[in-house]
């Protein structure tokens, strides 16, 4: 049975029809078509169940776990449901409930590759990669499915062991039946590993063809957004009277660092992180001045207010991190909707970033990722994005270059910590030996100390990346 097949699925055109658009990424689409089925049929399972789960892919995690819990109840020995359930609640921080939920799928079916990769994912989150591999490996006895394949490459590679790995992930391309996205999936895995053995050419080869094998999307439209969020348009809302000194905006180009500056900062014993949240971008998205108002700003800064006060309860946690990276593109808005709020912006050499970017298997909303050339594009764009703002607002927006933190961090992480209003404490020149939860592309690298060695990475790959240095031109 295939991640979307069910005997509930199979009375309903709708249902086809949605299962083919998942299939194929389709996810927007097929929100609004599940949403309209659940109207009809609001016990339905198999509905709740692809509602939740497209739900959780672009972070509406709130409504994706009631989507889910419901379907499980309902139908609590599909072992999607569980997997899916547990990716929310991994992605929630939950991971106790996240071990449940798996560990309810691997007692009847040790074997699942789901709820193998998806149990080693939840240590690896909490720096147990040792004991995620030993998961691996056992249930590796028992199957050679793809997706515990793939978790243990990824974990090779953190854990030095590739020599193997390469090989089983080799062999198991060579099957002519491989599902196309497990396919792409493991070639990602495969370049990962290559990459980190010194060989780049074959590495290169291996994103290249993954990233080819989705149709590559297009760069955002930077003149629509900002010919509409101008001085004037940002300076027609009223500032919202709120405190949102709590809040830390890290934002920044995806793999430019966002990762690693939460993980400093939330280090300190009077700060915490909330990872990459999608409250800002719910309530904005696409929507331009003419589309909002006052009481529009008024409810979603004291939502976005809540959700920090849900994840920290706790007075004594004076900043919460907030790492969603595209949150560049609203900053004009949230200085009216967020007033106090501190804004770090990271920023990485073009060419290192986009080239991380490329190497790096990302979610539907994120499609530009799959082209050089586009991606380089979305990069001018987002640099044009910051001078936009730095030449209109009147607020201060500290540079966290990667390469300086990197450098030389002990100064770095001081003027940092006091741009955003907290005191030097030691703790954020250790944040590898931090115990909070890591859920994205950055887990592995992140449990280690700060490091050189992904600086000038690009220069391994030069001769392939003609058409993103072209677009690039002379910015750095």
């Amino acid at each position: 049975m295939n991640t979307f097949d069910s005997p509930y699925s199979s009375s309903t055109g709708i249902i086809q029809r949605v299962r083919s658009l998942l299939a194929a990424a389709e996810y927007k689409t097929a929100i609004v078509l599940l949403r309209e089925a659940l109207e009809r049929t609001p016990t339905n399972p198999e509905i709740l169940r692809m509602l939740g789960y497209s739900l959780m892919l672009f972070d509406h995690s709130a409504e994706a776990i009631r989507h889910l819990e419901f379907s499980a109840k309902l139908n609590p020995g599909d072992h999607d449901t569980q997997c899916d359930l547990a990716m929310v609640y991994r992605r929630l921080d939950r991971l106790g409930d996240a071990h449940k939920a798996l560990d309810r799928v691997l007692a009847v079916s040790p074997g699942n590759g789901r709820a193998v990769a998806l149990k080693a994912r939840v240590l690896q989150a909490r720096g147990q990669s040792a004991k995620a591999m030993e998961v691996v490996e056992r249930s590796l006895k028992i199957s050679k499915d793809p997706s515990i394949v793939m978790i243990y490459g990824t974990l090779a590679v953190e854990l030095k062991k590739q020599g193997d790995a390469i090989d089983l992930v080799r062999e198991t391309l060579e099957n002519p039946s491989l599902e196309r996205v497990r396919r792409s999936e493991l070639l990602f895995t495969l370049g990962q590993l290559l990459d980190s053995v010194g060989e780049y050419d074959g590495a290169f080869g291996a994103f290249d063809t993954a990233n080819k094998m989705t149709d590559p999307g297009e760069a955002t439209d930077f003149d629509t957004h900002l010919g509409g969020w101008t001085k004037e348009a940002v300076e027609g809302f009223s500032v919202q009277p709120i405190d949102a000194s709590r809040s830390v905006l890290v934002v920044g180009m995806p793999r430019s660092g966002t990762t690693l500056t939460e993980q400093v900062i939330a280090a300190h014993p009077q700060a915490g992180g909330v990872g990459e949240s999608a409250v800002i971008n719910d309530f904005l998205g696409s929507r331009l001045p003419k589309d909002l108002c006052d009481e529009d700003f008024e409810a979603g800064g004291k939502r976005y207010l809540e959700s920090l006060q849900e994840a920290y309860p706790s007075p004594k946690i004076l900043r919460v991190v907030d790492k969603m990276p595209e949150n560049y593109l609203f900053l004009g808005p949230i200085t009216r909707m967020l007033p106090g709020a501190s804004i770090v912006h990271c920023r990485r050499d073009a060419r290192d970033t986009c080239l991380s970017i490329y190497f790096q298997r990302f979610g539907p909303g994120l499609q530009y990722a799959h082209d050089l050339g586009t991606c380089a594009q979305q990069y001018l764009g987002y640099l044009r994005t910051m001078e936009h703002w730095a030449q209109m607002l009147d607020v201060p927006i500290y540079e966290n270059r990667y390469e300086e933190l990197t450098a030389n961090p002990e100064s770095h992480v001081r003027s940092m910590l006091d741009h955003i209003g907290l005191e030097f404490n030691k703790s954020c020149l250790e944040h590898h030996k931090n115990k909070s939860s890591v859920h994205t592309a950055s887990a592995g690298q992140i449990r280690k100390p700060l490091y050189k060695t992904s600086r000038q990475r690009w220069k391994n790959y030069e001769k392939h990346l003609g058409p993103m240095l072209e677009v690039l031109g002379d910015v750095e």
